[in-house]
């Protein structure tokens, strides 16, 4: 061999020791890693983030609670899919009681894909006061709302006066 091809070999094998040595180093450190994991969740479980209900596969994102919509006015209403819905939705509008109950008040839109992600909607011309968006489907047991809004005839909130 020439000296040359010498030279080129103890490199590429120096190369292949340093490689080797740092294989077995990450195999330590993950082998090491592994074992403390298990350590410690055997003490603390693992922290999940807020757990969602099963039930809801569907969450509003838009409308955001305390928007204030006009009548006769076009808005977009959003959500995301946590799992699958093969059914058509109905977006509604659900207009809170006195008693601090929910009921409809509105059918915003019917038959909507809710692989769209979103729908375009109308608002109707009905009472001043508080509402929310509700998302149902025939797959939910109980359908997605989103957080209260306040619907106007003017675009401004008329809060009733209070006597003193």
């Amino acid at each position: 061999m020439t000296a040359m091809m010498l030279r080129s070999r103890a490199r590429w094998s120096a190369a292949a020791g340093v490689e080797r040595h740092g294989r077995k180093r990450m195999r330590w450190i993950a082998l090491a890693r592994a074992q403390l994991k298990r350590a410690t969740d055997a003490l603390f479980p693992p922290r999940t983030a807020s757990p969602e209900p099963a039930s809801d596969t569907l969450l509003v994102r838009a409308p955001t609670g305390g928007e204030c919509w006009n009548w006769v006015e076009r808005r977009q209403i959003s959500w995301r899919i946590t799992g699958g819905l093969g059914y058509p939705c109905c977006v509604l509008l659900e207009r809170r009681t006195e008693q601090g109950k929910w009921s409809e008040a509105a059918v915003l839109a019917s038959q909507v894909d809710p692989r769209a992600l979103r729908a375009s909607v109308v608002v109707p011309e009905l009472p001043e006061g508080p509402y929310r968006v509700r998302i149902t489907s025939p797959e939910l047991p109980h359908g997605a709302c989103s957080p209260p809004l306040t619907i106007s005839h003017s675009g401004t909130v008329h809060v009733p006066a209070t006597t003193r």
